[in-house]
């Protein structure tokens, strides 16, 4: 085993919470070698379930759209055309329209190089 895999791991046993903020790919990563631990045999009784009921995002973390525009630096009309593609937004009632910060940062960070 990775010693990132590892120490990944060690930090999910101590704090469940931190599962919340794993990347897509740490988690196929992670959900892959538990499954090669386990056996594949094992594998459809493994379910990942979340660590809470909660939604992935709270009233704190979402944006407006001038403030989401501000951060990803574009302008609100393009927002308002592209909010159905974006991972990242949330569509509250038929006319409001909110932007997960948390989404935002991980969505940017797989596009900066």
């Amino acid at each position: 085993m990775p010693a990132e895999l590892e120490a990944l791991l060690r930090s999910l046993c101590t704090d469940p919470s931190r599962l919340a903020a794993l990347t897509p790919e740490q988690e196929r990563t992670l959900v892959a070698n538990v499954r090669a631990v386990v056996g594949e045999e094992q594998a459809p009784r493994l379910a990942i379930a979340p660590v809470s009921a909660a939604p992935a995002w709270s009233e704190s973390d979402l944006l407006t759209i001038d403030e989401a525009a501000a951060r990803l630096r574009v302008s609100r009309r393009w927002l308002y055309r592209h909010a159905k593609t974006l991972p990242f937004s949330r569509k509250l009632s038929r006319k409001v329209l909110r932007f997960s910060r948390a989404g935002i940062d991980r969505w940017l960070a797989t596009r900066r190089t």
